[in-house]
């Protein structure tokens, strides 16, 4: 096996253990812990580091404007302790941002150049995450399933391929200096 496949399945696995944690007990500590680990064994953890941020960034606003607006909801509580305040979505799915920001590169790099694909994976799955979630009590929605499934079809059909372009201007610098 290569390295790089090595590489995705871990990042892969690491993924989705931080989904299933944030989704299964909005454990913000070990998930801010894997944060870390990711970037420690990263062999991009440059690059990831930003691309997360950004990611992570993005994903809060998005989140929280889909929160305010009535899309969906969280429990109210201590923001550090899992609970949403009235503006900002809880720090737990802050956190899954910036994990999806760590897979930019690695596990999700099948969708990278590939706006299309990006955008129909986006559509796709990203609802079905967003209803796995609410199966399992960590969101729920405001609306009928239909309209809120339409709803963030259509965000994340934007969103997901933002995310690819956002890190190819985010490395587009250290690939420039790479080649020099």
């Amino acid at each position: 096996m290569s390295n790089s496949f090595i590489i995705k399945l871990v990042n892969f696995l690491w993924f989705q253990t931080i989904w299933w944690l944030v989704v299964l007990y909005q454990n913000t500590f070990l998930v801010l812990g894997l944060l870390i680990a990711w970037l420690i064994y990263s062999p991009l953890r440059k690059s990831d580091s930003k691309i997360m941020i950004a990611v992570l960034l993005l994903g809060t606003v998005v989140d929280s404007l889909l929160m305010v607006t009535g899309v969906f909801g969280f429990e109210r509580g201590a923001w550090f302790s899992g609970g949403a305040s009235h503006l900002i979505i809880p720090i737990w799915l802050v956190c899954l941002w910036a994990a999806l920001g760590g897979a930019i590169q690695h596990s999700l790099s099948a969708f990278a150049d590939k706006p299309l694909l990006a955008m129909f994976g986006g559509a796709v799955f990203a609802p079905l995450s967003y209803f796995g979630g609410q199966k399992f009590g960590a969101v729920t929605f405001g609306y009928s399933p239909l309209v809120t499934g339409l709803i963030l079809a259509m965000v994340w059909g934007v969103v997901f391929p933002t995310c690819f372009l956002l890190a190819k201007k985010l490395t587009a610098h250290h690939e420039l200096s790479q080649d020099h």
